[in-house]
């Protein structure tokens, strides 16, 4: 990207909040910057995508979570974009909401920090399903059908007396629906909650369980 480009970047309002919002939380998510700078996940993404060609922001991973982090450049752009920002609203009547508005990104990435270390524990159980972002409950239907499945069907293989090969052969095909989850996870754009992953893993070794499990017995 030219140098021309990224000044046309950054002469915008949500790719300077962007940038601020992700420098104040240190680590973050694509979905929550979309949320603070008020813009549909789709533009969030385009915004991200050419911070990340200039070489402002890089995507880590933790397991299967994707982060969104400044790199030491991006460190220095928002340091001169904080300055710059001083400077034109030094006498500028809007300065002190501005300021106000400064204070607020900060303290959020600085709460954010002071959370990290308390996560829920019922994270399996889901019970708030209202939190979830859209990918995450889309993905969490489909492992709680993908379970129901599984479980219908050895159970109904339990109460026949089948055979563990024919059990094998029923829920064989199952694997390659969680390995697509699997890969849905790995490669969506927006970081998936961690309690859909869970409940992923969960339904994979119940499913590897019943592949393994003895002959079932006539009821």
């Amino acid at each position: 990207m030219s140098d021309d480009d990224v000044e046309k970047l950054f002469l915008q309002e949500k790719p300077t909040l962007a940038l601020l919002f992700i420098g104040s939380m240190g680590k973050t998510y694509a979905s929550v910057i979309s949320k603070e700078i008020d813009s549909t996940f789709a533009h969030t993404t385009r915004i991200l995508s050419k911070m990340e060609q200039s070489g402002l922001i890089r995507f880590t991973f933790e397991g299967r979570i994707k982060f969104v982090e400044l790199t030491e450049y991006g460190k220095e752009v928002e340091t001169a974009l904080k300055e710059f920002r001083n400077i034109i609203t030094a006498e500028s009547p809007a300065s002190e909401e501005i300021q106000k508005t400064e204070e607020e990104i900060e303290e959020k990435g600085e709460a954010a920090e002071g959370n990290k270390s308390e996560k829920p524990k019922e994270a399996t159980e889901i019970e708030n399903i209202k939190e979830l972002d859209l990918l995450s409950v889309e993905i969490l239907e489909k492992v709680r059908n993908l379970r129901n499945k599984i479980e219908s069907i050895h159970r109904e293989a339990v109460e026949q007396g089948q055979s563990k090969e024919m059990v094998s052969r029923k829920l064989g095909p199952y694997s390659r629906d969680i390995r697509k989850l699997h890969s849905q996870v790995e490669k969506a754009e927006s970081p998936v909650d961690e309690a859909v992953v869970s409940a992923l893993e969960e339904t994979e070794r119940l499913l590897e369980a019943y592949l393994k499990g003895p002959k079932p017995e006539n009821t």
